[in-house]
C-alpha cells in the first residue's frame, strides 16, 4: 500500500509543481536603458582607442571589483594601474570594440521609474594590425548613481 501510495505521488509530483518560480526569469532592460548601456560602452572604446585609458576607466565606481582570469583587482584606481601597466602603447592596446549582446534589469524598479542597477554581457576584441585579435566575453554589472552610469563589476574573460 505504502509503495502504491509512493508511486502514485511521484507520477503526480511533478505536474503538480509550478515550472519555474515567479520572478526567476531575466528582465530585459528597455530600449532607452540598452542604449544607454551601449553608449557607454562605445565612449569607453573610443577613449580606449585614442589612448586615454584614464577616460576609460572614469565609468568604474571607486570600488569596483574587476575580475579576471588572473585574478581580483579592487578599485578605479588599481584597474586603471593595471590597464596602464598591461597596455602601456598604442600597439599593445591595439583597436578595442563591443559587440552588447544582452542587457537586463537587476533589480525591477517601481513602476514608471527607470531601473538603478543593470547587467550587460558582451563581446569585446582587440584588433591588432601585426597580430592575431584578442576576443572574449565581459559581463558587467552596471550602478545609476547621479553621474551616471559606473561599473561596479567587471568579469572579463
Amino acid at each position: 500500500m505504502l509503495r502504491r501510495a509512493v508511486l502514485v505521488l511521484l507520477a503526480v509530483l511533478p505536474f503538480s509543481l509550478p515550472a519555474s518560480e515567479p520572478g526567476t526569469k531575466r528582465i530585459p532592460a528597455t530600449a532607452a536603458v540598452a542604449t544607454e548601456a551601449r553608449t557607454l560602452l562605445e565612449t569607453q572604446a573610443a577613449a580606449w582607442n585614442r589612448g586615454d585609458l584614464d577616460a576609460f576607466c572614469a565609468v568604474y565606481a571607486d570600488d569596483a571589483l574587476f575580475l579576471t582570469a588572473f585574478g581580483l583587482t579592487k578599485g578605479r584606481e588599481e584597474v586603471l594601474a593595471r590597464y596602464k601597466a598591461r597596455y602601456p602603447d598604442a600597439a599593445a592596446r591595439g583597436t578595442l570594440s563591443f559587440e552588447v549582446l544582452t542587457v537586463d534589469v537587476l533589480a525591477p524598479a517601481p513602476a514608471k521609474k527607470a531601473p538603478d542597477s543593470i547587467g550587460l554581457i558582451a563581446r569585446w576584441k582587440i584588433s591588432h594590425a601585426d597580430k592575431p585579435a584578442a576576443e572574449g566575453l565581459t559581463l558587467l554589472n552596471l550602478v545609476r548613481f547621479p553621474a551616471g552610469w559606473r561599473i561596479v563589476h567587471d568579469a572579463s574573460m
